[in-house]
């Protein structure tokens, strides 16, 4: 009954196995490099500089339209604005006695009809009424400054856009490493599990001369704090897998995992790749060398717009509106013009302008000086790309005789013609070697990485 417990259990696992491999898929560096694109925060945040940009672009255009207002104004007060008695108007003496006689005769011939009626020489105006009007105006030459915003929102884009072209090329290179660190702790790990395992070769082989007599307990004793020593490396690998592991998750937005499944790192670089010399890139392709030329653009266009402040200022308009303040109802439309001619801050503007031409002379220094800094750099990259290269050849080579070296001691041991000493310290030239073969296929890695992201 056991033994047909257990066959049912070991089958589940034979068909569960494939199952529960699948629901973690190794992770690729270019998995983790499109997930930085669509989810790494300093990424994104470039991204929407972009579209800041875009929208203050879309707001300058609206600066080309006219620009139309309705206005409207209405009011009721408790006693009349104008309150008068017309026989006062009279310019003399003998026509304010007219209108007076006038009126009194009205108010006989009204009280005649109806006793209780009363004509009133006083006059009421302004008590309420309501107005409105709409305004429309164009702007015809504004001293070029319209035309010059637009440009200079057209190259907030473009600055914008560089800079996260930029941003995109500095991230995806410190995933790339970060990926590669990832990869290069776990082979490391690999490998001190590797050592681990000869040791304890060498520890049955070191107890099995003991109990012959053949070796001292000292040699026991040096196997076991090199086993000792081989546990605090892996504790240190583990450590290090997991906050190299959270830190790429974090740039790449991926959830954690205890462990990740990564993608070995390559072992077959030559030098054949690379045949291309970093003179034959063009510095102007970059983007710090394109965000150099739009910053001179920025200053040239800074610089016409101080000069459109002193030119003169011409706009159409037309206004139309409606008002009742004597209780009749009025209409009327106006077309008008303003020119506005500066006369004063000469001076001033002068001065500016030539803060503009020497910022604009330090702007093309400084991009002729970048000019030659990124030549430099495509250089420094590339030197580092072709010693990383020959490091991963000169540590494969030492790779293959520190194992030979080790192979050799270990037979040298067993046949009782080398000692425990010897073969410890093959044993350390051999983690040695690999560890450090390891590390120069990860520099090789990201120094490719880095030499076609400033070369594409």
């Amino acid at each position: 009954m056991r033994n047909k417990r257990l066959l049912v259990i070991g089958y589940w696992i034979l068909v569960m196995m494939p199952t529960l491999l699948a629901q973690t898929p190794v992770l690729t560096l270019d998995s983790c490099l499109n997930s930085a694109r669509q989810r790494n925060c300093t990424i994104r945040t470039a991204q929407i500089d972009v579209l800041i940009a875009r929208e203050v672009k879309k707001q300058m255009l609206w600066k080309y339209f006219p620009q139309v207002s309705i206005e409207a104004l209405g009011y009721a007060a408790a006693r009349p604005l104008v309150e008068t008695d017309v026989t006062e108007i009279g310019q003399d003496q003998s026509t304010s006695d007219f209108l007076k006689d006038a009126f009194s005769l009205l108010d006989e011939i009204a009280k005649v009809e109806d006793s209780t009626a009363q004509v009133s020489s006083t006059v009421e105006m302004f008590k309420w009424g309501v107005a409105a009007q709409v305004r429309a105006l164009q702007p015809v030459f504004w001293g070029g400054q319209i035309v010059n915003a637009n440009r200079l929102a057209k190259l907030g884009i473009d600055a914008a856009e560089l800079k996260q072209e930029m941003s995109e090329r500095d991230v995806l290179q410190e995933v790339t490493e970060t990926y590669w660190l990832v990869a290069g702790l776990m082979e490391k790990r690999a490998t001190v599990r590797k050592v681990t395992e000869l040791l304890d070769s060498i520890s049955d082989v070191a107890h099995t001369a003991f109990n012959h007599g053949l070796v001292t307990r000292n040699d026991l004793l040096r196997v076991q704090l090199k086993q000792n020593e081989m546990q605090s490396k892996h504790l240190q690998l583990e450590n290090g897998i997991q906050l190299a592991s959270r830190l790429l998750c974090i740039m790449t937005g991926l959830p954690y995992e205890q462990e990740l499944l990564l993608e070995p790192i390559p072992t077959d670089e030559t030098l054949t790749e690379l045949a291309a010399e970093p003179e034959s890139f063009t510095i102007s392709g970059r983007p710090e060398f394109k965000l150099l030329d739009v910053n001179v653009r920025y200053n040239e266009l800074m610089r016409k717009l101080t000069l459109g402040e002193t030119l003169p200022h011409l706009y159409i308009g037309a206004t139309g509106g409606y008002s009742n303040f004597l209780e009749k109802d009025k209409g009327n439309v106006i077309g008008f013009f303003n020119l506005s001619i500066p006369l004063t801050g000469w001076g001033e503007t002068a001065h500016k302008l030539k803060q503009h031409s020497y910022m604009i002379e330090q702007a093309e220094l400084m991009r002729s000086h970048y000019h030659e800094k990124l030549a430099l750099q495509n250089r420094q990259v590339y030197d580092q790309l072709i010693e990383s290269l020959k490091l991963v050849e000169q540590n494969r080579t030492g790779r293959d005789l520190a194992d030979e070296n080790y192979r050799v001691a270990m037979l040298n041991y067993t046949a009782g013609v080398a000692t425990m000493t010897e073969l410890l310290e093959s044993e350390a030239l051999l983690l040695q070697a690999e560890n450090a073969y390891t590390d120069a296929r990860i520099s090789y890695q990201t120094a490719k990485r880095r030499f076609e992201d400033l070369n594409k």
